[in-house]
């Protein structure tokens, strides 16, 4: 697999007092994605961000990336308020609306230049997401339940990004598959073998003093 290697440190994990110098170590380490989990207590207990968030990051860094993880079941409300925000990426959870309905987010996506992206829950068989393959731009598989950080690594996670992978191949497609979870050097080097090329790290780089020196660590795994 010759997909680029790329590292999305989630904001979730920073100091929310220091949040634009966080995210600015960040990007003199090399980064230009950022993971913004959006929670709305409803589909997972926890609160977090909303669409001000990712304006203010486009209008402070507007060369970086911002991938949204809508972690809601409200996405008629909340999909057109993020891509108005200026979301470069938007992933929604397979499972949290009917699936009649998952084709045409994805279209409306498309259609406003945003790249579109589904999450599947640990749980989740990833068969499920065959329908859209064609469709989409990245697969984010969860590596931890979705709602809070600082959980650890599914072992069984390695074996679903393996599938994953052997999916997309029998569907002659190529996508960007995302891990989300957990992930540090150690699970980095394992879900990079099994076939992950992004990663979202929280806790592994912003609950450190030096930024600069996790994110290339994380680096050299992925890399090698």
């Amino acid at each position: 697999m010759n997909k680029k290697m790329i590292i999305a440190p989630s904001v979730l994990n920073a100091n929310n007092l220091a949040l634009g110098e966080d995210i600015k170590k960040a990007i003199d380490s090399g980064i230009d994605r950022f993971h913004i989990d959006v929670m709305d207590g409803h589909f997972v207990p926890n609160l977090s961000y909303g669409p001000q968030l990712v304006e203010d990051l486009k209008h402070a860094f507007p060369k970086v990336e911002i991938e949204v993880h809508l972690m809601s079941d409200r996405l008629e409300t909340l999909i057109p308020l993020f891509v108005s925000a200026g979301a470069d990426l938007l992933e929604f959870h397979f499972e949290a609306g009917p699936q009649e309905q998952i084709g045409g987010w994805i279209d409306f996506l498309t259609k406003k230049n945003v790249k579109a992206g589904l999450v599947l829950n640990p749980q989740t068989p990833i068969v499920r997401i065959e329908p859209f393959l064609a469709q989409l731009d990245q697969v984010l598989l969860m590596t931890v339940n979705p709602g809070f950080g600082g959980q650890s690594f599914i072992t069984a996670s390695s074996a679903r990004i393996a599938a994953m992978r052997e999916m997309e191949a029998r569907c002659a497609q190529e996508i960007d598959l995302e891990v989300d979870g957990g992930i540090n050097a150690e699970t980095a080097k394992v879900a990079r073998q099994a076939g992950a090329n992004v990663f979202v790290a929280g806790s592994f780089i912003f609950n450190h003093d030096d930024i600069r020196h996790q994110i290339k660590k994380l680096n050299q795994v992925i890399e090698s």
